[in-house]
């Protein structure tokens, strides 16, 4: 059986092995969704989520 490369090889043949630019575009979705997390929530009425709100960074554990 063939194995199946993981998400990091995946990532890092997209840009060509350059894992500077690899890192550089996941950092860069990473803000981005931060940003539309942060808008969203914003907007969300709390009755909606039935009080649950976001977190701003993730907890690890």
């Amino acid at each position: 059986m063939e194995e199946q490369p993981n998400e990091v090889e995946k990532v890092l043949e997209l840009f060509g092995g350059d894992a500077r630019k690899a890192l550089h575009a996941v950092l860069s979705d990473c803000h981005h969704l931060h940003e539309q997390l942060r808008l969203t929530s914003g907007a969300m009425s709390v009755g909606f989520t039935r009080g649950w709100l976001p977190r701003d960074r993730r907890i690890d554990g």
